[in-house]
């Protein structure tokens, strides 16, 4: 029984008693509770939000707007929230795509939609709900469309998805509800060359090419285009990935470390689980940008693609949770101490900033010299060819002796090679020399002792190197003569894929990180198998 009171969702007479899942809505009995759960349970979720249909109190903040916050303890893993699109399309730029399935076409593999003249891969894609909106505007402009260039970025994409929701707003009035509600951060857009170029390939285009002029206004259009850009979401379900909005995900505030993770489903829907323990009351969390990259670029990346600075807490310790990411080593010999700035966000035009300061000496780097340095490597990394390892170790040992070895190009150069090791050649990594297999093995543990301070809700990353990991760990017992030794070795390598398949466990089969769940589970049960056979052989318990 709570202290609480409100109104029996069923009657309306006043309640005390809860459900128990999200806290949100009160029952006066078990009665009305049980005989409510078949249209409560669709929208049940463990956390507080300020739409109506979850009747839960409104939560907004001057700076952060409405956000979610938990309403019990969340254990890693378990699902928060699970919902489909209200509006997907195709990403602004892009090659042609099916406008049925969102993935690319060729002059071979498609045909012109019967009706509009839209590439379409299928009659199935040509009949599917999706493309009735550029489908149905297309009819009424009186002229079918006619594509010739496949395999290149195609202007006429720019428009679609806009397109799609101004559909909802003319035919669609539930829909458009929920997609109204949405930020479009329209007066800080203005001015820029983006919201310019909008205007004119996007806006001026919807009116002219559509002949909606009579329909909708340009700023009408922008404000929707803004909505499109600010709170869509690149699902890679398809080739390439195309976008989608989401209604309930768009109250999921940043942090650059966040506590909870993002997943889809074969059909397009996301999943929302937690990467780590959260608890009642903490506000939840996904990350809008790369986690893995600089403090800088990610602040920058998102105020140029969002509209905001962020300053949690991960930006306001220039020390990344200790784990130094962005840090300099000193070059003052024999000094072996770091080099950082006072802040990240001195400036929120992230232009020239402070200078860097030795963690151990009174050694001071200019801002200028770190932009300098940190540009240069960038370019060599970018520069540097793709699934190459020897060009890896090359770029490691170049560097190390400018970079923290926590610092985010090595760390994007050691995520790499952690994954080529074993996969560059044929014959796996039973083909890997043994200084390799231990260099694989210590490059996915040191990443995962890592990420597990820095990014804890990314369970994806951690699941993948994980199961790297358990792979490495496997092979070398193999390699040993000693059967207690091997015995070990399995043991340690079950742990580790058994962790691995409770962070891949949301993934889709139809994405690699699906594929690499399923085989998990499949090399769980063959580590059991063998790890029975190696008891047999030295009398310890396997578990």
């Amino acid at each position: 029984m709570s202290d609480e009171q409100g109104e029996c969702d069923i009657c309306q007479k006043p309640a005390s008693q809860k459900c128990g899942a999200c806290h949100n809505v009160f029952y006066c009995c078990k009665e009305h509770q049980k005989s409510g759960w078949k249209k409560h349970k669709k929208v049940c979720r463990p956390f507080k939000c300020n739409m109506l249909k979850l009747k839960a109190e409104v939560h907004n903040d001057d700076n952060l707007g409405r956000h979610l916050r938990a309403t019990k303890d969340i254990k890693p893993g378990e699902v928060v929230l699970q919902e489909s699109p209200l509006i997907w399309g195709p990403a602004q730029v892009t090659v042609p795509v099916c406008l049925g399935c969102g993935n690319a076409v060729t002059e071979k593999n498609s045909r012109p939609c019967n009706k509009c003249g839209w590439p379409v891969c299928s009659e199935t894609c040509e009949k599917a709900p999706g493309h009735i909106p550029e489908c149905r505007y297309t009819v009424l402009r009186g002229d079918r469309v006619s594509l010739k260039n496949f395999g290149v970025i195609h202007p006429l994409y720019q428009c679609i998805t806009v397109l799609r929701c101004l559909y909802q707003k003319q035919f669609l009035p539930e829909v458009w509800k929920k997609l109204d509600v949405l930020q479009s951060h329209c007066e800080e857009r203005k001015n820029t060359h983006k919201y310019e170029q909008d205007r004119v390939t996007i806006a001026q285009f919807i009116l002219k090419f559509f002949k909606l002029n009579n329909v909708f206004t340009e700023e009408e259009i922008l404000r929707v285009s803004g909505i499109v850009m600010i709170n869509s979401h690149e699902v890679p379900l398809t080739e390439p990935p195309h976008v989608a909005i989401y209604e309930s995900t768009s109250m999921f505030e940043h942090d650059c470390s966040a506590n909870c993770t993002k997943s889809f489903t074969n059909k397009g829907g996301l999943v929302i689980a937690a990467g780590k323990h959260i608890r009642k009351g903490d506000h939840l969390s996904i990350c809008y940008t790369d986690p893995l990259w600089g403090t800088p670029n990610r602040r920058h990346h998102l105020y140029q693609s969002k509209f905001f600075w962020c300053s949690c807490k991960r930006c306001l310790d220039t020390t990344e949770f200790g784990t130094l990411f962005s840090a300099l080593k000193c070059q003052s010999s024999p000094c072996n101490g770091y080099l950082l700035p006072n802040t990240f966000i001195e400036n929120n035009n992230n232009e020239k900033g402070c200078d860097w300061a030795c963690t151990k000496c009174p050694n001071i780097f200019s801002a200028y010299a770190v932009q300098d340095l940190v540009e240069r490597i960038g370019k060599d990394l970018a520069d540097m060819p793709k699934g190459v390892s020897k060009d890896c170790k090359q770029f490691m040992k170049e560097n190390e002796q400018f970079l923290h070895p926590n610092h985010f190009y090595l760390t994007d150069v050691k995520f790499a090679l952690s994954q080529l090791i074993g996969q560059e050649k044929p014959g796996g990594l039973p083909g890997v020399s043994d200084e390799d297999l231990e260099l694989k093995a210590r490059l996915c543990q040191g990443l995962v002792n890592l990420f597990r301070i820095l990014i804890p809700g990314e369970s994806r990353v951690r699941g993948l190197l994980l199961f790297e990991l358990h792979a490495s760990m496997a092979e070398i017992g193999r390699r040993r003569d000693d059967p207690a030794e091997l015995h070990t070795l399995l043991l340690e390598s079950k742990s580790i894929l058994q962790e691995a398949v409770d962070l891949l466990k949301h993934e889709p089969d139809s994405l690699p990180e699906g594929k690499i769940y399923k085989q998990a589970v499949v090399n769980l049960k063959e580590l059991e198998f063998v790890l029975r056979t190696v008891h047999k052989t030295i009398g310890d318990s396997p578990m």
